[in-house]
C-alpha cells in the first residue's frame, strides 16, 4: 500500500524581530548578522541574502498584519516576551524560499538571519510558522553545526490536548519540509511523555524518507510512499540532537500512516494507525510502540492482605474521592498531570487490582479512562484499553506525573511499600 503527497514548489519561512529601534538600513542590519555566521552554513546564508530567495525589511506595526499573540501564548511565551510584541513600534521581517524537502535552507538561514537581527536590536524573535516566541541565542544554537547535524525537535513540536478517551498529539513543524502533520489520536494519558519522544522520532523517520521521495521524484508534483513505516529508538536519540548508542539502533518498531484530508479548507493530517496485521486494540497498539522503542511497560499492582492497614488505606482514599473528582472536573489535571485510581477487578473468587488513568467522569457513579497496564485475570482489560470503572470499584487514587510517578494520594501503594 501506499500515500500519495503534493510536492510543494516553494516552501516560505517568516520570522520577525519585533522592535521599537528599527534599524535604518535593513540591508546592512541582515549582512552584520550574516557575517558573524561561521563555516558553511554562514557561507550559504550569505549567498542566499545576496540573492532573490531571501528579503528583510522593516515595516511599522501600524501597517502590518497583527501578530498571532494568542497563540504565542498558548505555545508558552513568557509574559515579558508578549508585552514586548504588544508594545513594539515596528516589524524586522525575514523571509526566505526554497523548496520541499532537505535540506530545509529557507528556515535555517531566515532564522539565522533574524536571529542575529533580535541580538543586535535587543528585539523579540518570533517565528510565525510555530508560532512561538525564540530566545535569540537559543535559535542559533538551533542551526546546523560544522558537521550539518540539526536536532529536529527544535524545528518540530508536539502539542497534545486532552480528549474522551486519551491524548490527541500532533506535530507542529513537518510543514517547514513540505509535509503534512503527523497526528496521533487517544493516546494513553500516562505514555504521554513517551509519546512525545516517539512522535518525535517518528517524524525525523519520515522527514528522511520523504527527502529521498522528493530527490527521487525530480520536480514532479506528487511523490508515492509506502504507508509503512519502520522507526527506531535511534531515529527518536538523533531527533533531539543525540548520537544514538547501538542498543537504540537495534530497537525498532513499524507503524502505518494514514492521509486523512477533512476538507479542502483543512490542511491533510498523516495519522498513525496500526498496521493491518496488528491483531488488538488500537490503545494497545500505542502501548506497545513506545515498549518497543523505549521499554515503557506498565505494572500491574496487585491487592495485597486485607488487613487493618490495607483497610484504613482504602477508606483514607474513598473519603477523599469526591474531592479527586471535584478537581478533575474543574480542570487540575493534564497534560502531564493525570487523574488514576486503582478498580477492583473480580472473576469468580479471583480477585485483582489494576490503575486506569481517568478521561472522563460526568457521573459520580463511573468514569472512564485508560488502562496502564494488562490484567491477568480478564484478557478484555489491556494496556491502552479504555476502560469503565464504576465507583463502588475504586479503591485508590492518585496524582501521576510523567517521570515521576504518584505525587499524590495511592494510600495503597504506601501499604505495599511499607512506607
Amino acid at each position: 500500500m501506499e500515500i500519495v503527497l503534493s510536492v510543494p514548489e516553494t516552501i516560505v519561512a517568516t520570522y520577525v524581530v519585533a522592535t521599537d529601534r528599527p534599524p535604518g538600513d535593513p540591508a546592512a542590519a541582515a549582512s552584520a548578522a550574516a557575517a558573524r555566521i561561521e563555516g558553511p552554513l554562514g557561507e550559504a546564508v550569505r549567498r542566499m541574502l545576496d540573492g532573490p530567495l531571501m528579503s528583510v525589511s522593516v515595516v511599522p506595526v501600524a501597517e502590518a498584519p497583527p501578530l498571532p499573540i494568542e497563540h504565542l501564548r498558548v505555545f508558552a511565551a513568557p509574559p515579558e516576551a508578549l508585552r514586548a510584541v504588544v508594545t513594539a513600534t515596528h516589524l524586522v521581517v525575514v523571509q526566505a524560499v526554497f523548496g520541499a524537502g532537505w535540506p530545509p535552507a529557507h528556515e535555517w538561514h531566515a532564522r539565522a538571519v533574524a536571529a542575529g537581527i533580535a541580538q543586535d536590536l535587543g528585539g523579540t524573535l518570533v517565528d510565525l510558522f510555530t508560532p512561538q516566541v525564540l530566545d535569540p541565542a537559543a535559535a542559533l544554537a538551533s542551526l546546523p553545526g560544522p558537521d550539518g547535524r540539526s536536532a529536529l525537535s527544535a524545528w518540530v513540536l508536539v502539542p497534545q490536548s486532552a480528549g474522551d478517551r486519551g491524548l490527541w498529539m500532533t506535530t507542529r513543524g513537518l510543514g517547514r519540509f513540505g509535509l503534512p502533520e503527523l497526528q496521533v489520536i487517544d493516546v494513553p494519558p500516562t505514555l504521554a511523555r513517551a509519546w512525545t519522544s516517539g512522535l518525535t522520532g517518528i517524524a525525523r523517520a519520515l522527514v528522511v524518507r520523504w527527502a529521498q521521495a522528493v530527490e527521487r521524484a525530480h520536480g514532479e508534483a506528487f511523490v508515492r510512499m509506502p504507508n509503512e513505516l519502520t522507526v527506531t529508538a535511534a531515529d527518536a536519540v538523533r531527533a533531539y540532537g543525540e548520537v544514538p548508542g547501538a542498543d537504540a539502533e537495534a530497537r525498532s518498531t513499524l507503524l502505518q500512516l494514514r492521509l486523512d484530508v477533512e476538507s479542502p479548507e483543512q490542511d491533510s493530517l498523516l495519522t498513525i494507525i496500526p498496521p493491518d496485521e496488528f491483531p488488538y486494540s488500537a490503545g494497545e497498539f500505542l502501548a506497545r510502540v513506545v515498549d518497543e522503542l523505549f521499554g515503557v511497560r506498565s505494572t500491574t499492582v496487585r491487592y495485597a492482605a486485607d488487613d487493618e492497614r490495607m483497610r484504613e488505606a482504602v477508606a483514607t482514599a474513598r473519603d477523599a474521592l469526591p474531592a479527586a473528582r471535584t478537581r478533575f472536573l474543574a480542570g487540575e489535571f493534564g497534560p502531564e498531570r493525570h487523574l488514576i485510581v486503582k478498580h477492583r477487578l473480580t472473576r469468580g473468587e479471583a480477585t485483582e487490582l489494576i490503575w486506569s488513568a481517568v478521561t472522563t467522569w460526568p457521573d459520580p457513579r463511573r468514569l472512564h479512562g485508560v488502562s496502564m497496564s494488562d490484567a491477568e485475570i480478564d484478557p478484555a482489560v489491556r494496556t491502552g484499553r479504555p476502560t469503565m470503572v464504576r465507583d463502588p470499584e475504586i479503591v485508590d487514587w492518585g496524582v501521576w506525573i510523567d517521570g515521576e510517578g504518584i505525587v499524590e494520594g495511592g494510600w495503597t501503594n504506601a501499604v505495599l511499600t511499607g512506607e
